[in-house]
């Protein structure tokens, strides 16, 4: 079941105090003072005046807080490090022993000399290293060294090249790596995001919702489409609003903290602004301090046993509101909850219950939650001030109750709380999937990096592959060739032996057997010495080569060892660094404490100073908060005091306008209002009625008997039943007629004075309807004012 209470209410003027956030209100009247309009003007200028000085001091003593907060923040800083300085100087004070002392600069000693020996070391190994360079230059400048050291050069680019491009692709992978890990975290914010936007209850409305009358305004609710609505509708679970207990009373009836009924509120105002945008009308729900505790005030103070509103709560509740114009209620059944999730689900269901099954209570809920109450009641219809919105939970009963409240003026300045509406979330999810998109390119883009490091790389390696072919090739070039060189020769040498044969057989024909002895000889030898010499070119061939790996050997070795040296004198002059910083810290402890713990004194000080100066300013700014509110009370007061005083005037104008007016109408109808003559000292009104006697005639006006001017003497009498009561009134005047005297008069004077139905005048005619509806608007209009319209209120079930 549902029920709805919506009211005009008076406006009483009186003390307000609400209190923010709390379920406590009080009001208490004070004896009225007549004050002037102008003498209200200049309290309302002396309150503003005094109260934007009062804010002023306190933006001011609020940056002056700001401020020395940062001192103290920075004091604060100040003292740790000089605390740590002076806890390491008493360290070192502590080691600071002749003995230690002794110690270290013995250590120096030793230490200088290890640098003396290191730098040797490294001064002997650059002259090696020299040496070696030279001796590698020297041989690679041998023909068959020089060919097999270029393949080795081919190989080592090779190599080099190989080990940049895997540097290259290692480097390369990381950042596809680093891009891949910016590409998961932008995708887990987007998927975060998405279920927050996901988790957003809304109400979606029917494009149709309203059926519209002949203004153009929303007057009626489509019922042809909210079966479907109320259907598509579902309320999506808070994980986080699960995590937040609720209390209960003995009862067990749901008791919302003040923090908990102000994040009900706010929820339930954005999903009805929502609302409110989608069907064409504005989003004018606000949420205030004063709002919070005018429904709490309804909420603790009602006190009606059955399911139903109490006016007494309400009214007592409107009466701490100044310059209220009007309130509404809707009200719901009890709902248990555990958590604030469950509060929302309950209130989210009674809102769908509300908007699109309202029928039975001729959908008056729906026309306050939807916001077509004020704004069809709004002095320009579709923009509706703003509606002061509260929900709470009856203490005792546990209803749901939506209370709203409108007021006859707006002010800027009062203090609204912030009601989401999500965009910020919504624009989030929308960055977030930009940056997501930029992410996917980024790592698309490493990916391709990745890609072409790999082609480099698998290039590279293909060189290096090649390159090493080549090297081989020249190696066993090398070989082939002393193989052909030993080949040739050893041709020529079987050329030349067969020739020097050929020669020597023709010899031996013509020569002495002695003669052939002695050259068979002498050509055995010369083989063997030849021989010999061949396997002499072929092992020094072989030695140059060994001997060319081990000078590279002997230089690369001399390299490492000049590398090593370099790195061994370093060490040993940072070690040796070190000993003469720790001498110079012992030798100097006992200063170096008394500087540091004088510094950690003066850091003290001045932290304590920054703490005095921050509780100093923040107790002014306390001092000047409370001025400013005290200001601030008594510029809402002065204004209320105005605001009244305005009211009151422009309700006595109206009044006097619509007295005067009425007064002009009654004059019109009185020109137009014939009476008539009859015997002696009778009138006559146009209904043929006898006036009193205490009826007057000046100067041919009529006058009652409260001398009010209410109509004029006529001498042309059109209407019968006029002329028969004149001729009445004389013939009871005159005693000489017979019987047949009155006829005969009658006769005569209708004769005279014929009646022309044409010219007769309805019995209720146009002026006496539109002198009504002026007076009765002008009335109206001052009880607008006033305060002294009826109070009306639907009772929806």
């Amino acid at each position: 079941m549902l029920l709805a209470v919506n009211k005009p209410s008076t406006v009483h003027a009186a003390d307000v105090d609400v209190k923010n956030n709390t379920n406590e209100a009080q009001s208490q009247k004070q004896p009225e003072q007549v004050v002037t309009k102008d003498q209200a003007q200049k309290d309302v200028n002396k309150a503003q005046s005094e109260r934007d000085n009062a804010k002023s001091q306190a933006d001011e003593a609020q940056k002056n807080v700001d401020k020395a907060n940062q001192d103290v923040t920075s004091a604060q800083k100040q003292v740790e490090e000089a605390t740590k300085a002076n806890n390491s100087a008493k360290e070192i004070q502590k080691e600071a022993t002749p003995e230690h002392i002794n110690e270290v600069k013995a250590n120096i000693v030793q230490q200088e000399q290890e640098v003396a020996n290191k730098a040797k070391a490294q001064e002997a190994a650059q002259k090696e290293a020299n040496k070696q360079s030279s001796n590698l230059a020297d041989a690679q400048k041998d023909q068959l060294a020089e060919q097999v050291n270029n393949a080795n050069n081919a190989v080592s680019e090779a190599t080099n090249e190989v080990n940049d491009k895997q540097s290259s692709l290692s480097q390369a992978r990381q950042q596809a790596d680093a891009a891949k890990a910016e590409l998961d975290a932008a995708q887990s914010t987007v998927n975060g995001l998405q279920t927050k936007v996901d988790s957003i209850n809304v109400i979606t409305m029917p494009k149709n919702y309203f059926l519209y009358n002949k203004y153009g305004m929303p007057d009626r609710v489509n019922t042809a489409v909210v079966d479907a609505a109320y259907n598509a509708n579902l309320y999506k679970d808070d994980q986080e609003a699960k995590k937040e207990a609720v209390a209960h009373n003995k009862d067990g009836v749901t008791q919302l903290t003040d923090a908990q009924q102000k994040e009900l509120t706010l929820w339930v105002a954005g999903i009805l602004n929502d609302v409110r945008q989608q069907v064409g009308l504005k989003p004018n729900l606000v949420v205030t301090p004063a709002s919070l505790a005018h429904t709490n005030y309804i909420a603790t103070h009602s006190t009606v046993p059955t399911f139903d509103h109490d006016t007494n709560a309400i009214d007592a509740a409107d009466k701490l509101i100044p310059d209220l114009s009007m309130s509404s209620e809707s009200i719901g059944t009890p709902w248990y909850a555990e958590n604030m999730n469950d509060v929302k689900r309950g209130v989210y269901y009674h809102m769908l219950s509300m908007i699109f099954g309202d029928a039975d209570a001729n959908w008056g809920h729906a026309f306050q939650l939807t916001g077509d109450e004020t704004s069809m009641l709004a002095n320009t219809p579709g923009n509706p001030n703003p509606e002061y919105f509260g929900v709470s939970f009856r203490k005792d009963k546990g209803f749901i109750q939506f209370d709203s409240y409108t007021k006859w003026a707006v002010d800027p300045k009062e203090q609204k709380f912030e009601i989401p509406n999500y965009d910020g979330l919504k624009a989030s999810l929308k960055d977030a999937k930009h940056e997501l998109a930029v992410k996917q390119t980024s790592y698309g883009e490493a990916t391709n990096t990745v890609n072409n490091a790999e082609k480099a790389y698998n290039v590279a390696a293909t060189k290096l592959a090649q390159a090493r072919q080549k090297q081989s090739s020249a190696k066993n070039a090398y070989e082939v060739a002393n193989a052909n060189v030993t080949k040739l020769n050893n041709d020529l040498a079987n050329l030349q032996s067969s020739l020097k044969s050929a020669q020597e057989k023709l010899n031996k024909l013509t020569e002495s057997k002695s003669d052939k002895d002695f050259d068979l000889w002498k050509a055995s030898d010369f083989y063997e010495a030849t021989k010999k010499d061949l396997d002499g070119a072929k092992s020094d061939a072989a030695n140059m080569q060994k001997e060319f790996d081990k000078v590279k050997a002997d230089y690369d070795q001399a390299f490492a060892k000049l590398s090593q040296a370099k790195a061994d004198a370093k060490q040993a002059q940072d070690k040796l660094n070190s000993l003469k910083s720790n001498l110079s810290a012992l030798q100097n402890a006992e200063e170096n404490v008394a500087e540091t713990a004088q510094a950690l004194t003066d850091a003290t000080a001045e932290l304590d100073q920054a703490k005095k100066s921050a509780d100093d300013l923040t107790a002014k700014l306390v001092e000047v908060k409370a001025t400013l509110a005290e200001k601030e009370t008594a510029l809402t007061t002065a204004k209320f005091v105005l605001a009244k005083i305005e009211k009151e005037e422009a309700a006595k104008e109206a009044v006097k306008k619509a007295q005067e007016e009425a007064k002009k109408v009654a004059e019109e109808k009185a020109e137009h209002t014939n009476f008539y003559k009859a015997g002696n000292d009778k009138l006559i009104d146009s209904k043929g009625q006898v006036m009193p006697s205490d009826y007057t005639v000046k100067e041919n006006k009529v006058y009652n008997a409260k001398g009010e001017f209410v109509g004029v003497v006529s001498s042309k009498v059109e209407s019968r039943v006029v002329a028969h009561a004149i001729a009445k009134v004389e013939a009871k005047e005159s005693t000489t007629l017979n019987s047949n005297a009155f006829s005969s008069y009658a006769s005569k004077h209708a004769k005279d004075h014929t009646v022309k139905a044409s010219s007769v005048l309805p019995t209720t005619g146009s002026r006496d309807t539109n002198l009504a509806g002026l007076i009765g608007l002008a009335l109206a209009s001052v009880g607008s004012l006033l305060g002294l319209a009826t109070s009306k209120k639907k009772d929806l079930r």
